[in-house]
């Protein structure tokens, strides 16, 4: 990346531009090597330029702040902006290319000719925070897990109560117990001693005293 700044802003007046601007209290521009506040400020230049999703807020690994600027020169790319960003400088908070992105930044800044009404940067910041940090999303998906499972372990204990074929062994019918008749001793004797019938007679006749 050249050297060469795109104009003559002090460091001391792009520290109070952006503190003022952004409601930040940085004392150095190096500070801005995270890559977040520069796409803030290019969110601010061009609206809906970057999502807030793809900002990481909370950057504090180089990783990070590579990511950061790649969103940010991407968002340049899209938006046809001719300026080279050299992304390994910046995320090594190289004095001269933070200040030379800075003060080119700025320029666009004092070039537009009308402002955001009504936007609150430190707002701006929270919203798109949550997004990505919040607690009660990782609540949101426990619940819903748990609610999954209740469902499964419902519709499980129902398929085998309900649902499951009975096989050929088991019945879920009552079967009532069946007594057998018992004839009086007296009337098998009187049929025996009767000589009247032939044996074959006798036993049907003594058969048909249990039925």
């Amino acid at each position: 990346m050249s050297t060469t700044t795109t104009q003559t802003t002090s460091k001391n007046e792009l520290v109070k531009w952006i503190n003022e601007t952004f409601k930040l209290t940085i004392t150095q521009l190096e500070t801005l090597g995270t890559g977040c506040t520069f796409c803030q400020i290019f969110e601010y230049l061009y609206p809906n330029s970057i999502q807030g999703n793809k900002i990481i807020w909370k950057a504090n690994k180089e990783n990070d702040y590579i990511k950061n600027f790649k969103t940010l020169a991407d968002a340049f790319t899209k938006n046809n902006i001719q300026k080279q960003l050299d992304i390994q400088q910046l995320s090594k908070a190289k004095y001269q290319d933070i200040l030379d992105l800075a003060q080119f930044l700025k320029q666009k800044f004092d070039k537009q000719t009308e402002k955001r009404e009504n936007y609150d940067p430190i707002e701006f910041r929270k919203v798109e925070e949550r997004k990505v940090f919040t607690p009660t999303n990782r609540k949101t998906v426990s619940t819903l897990k748990d609610k999954t499972n209740n469902e499964n372990t419902t519709t499980s204990t129902h398929s085998l109560l309900v649902k499951r074929p009975l096989s050929k062994t088991s019945s879920w019918k009552t079967t009532k117990p069946t007594f057998t008749k018992t004839p009086e001793l007296s009337s098998i004797t009187e049929i025996i001693n009767n000589a009247e019938d032939d044996e074959a007679t006798k036993v049907k006749k003594i058969k048909s005293l249990f039925i």
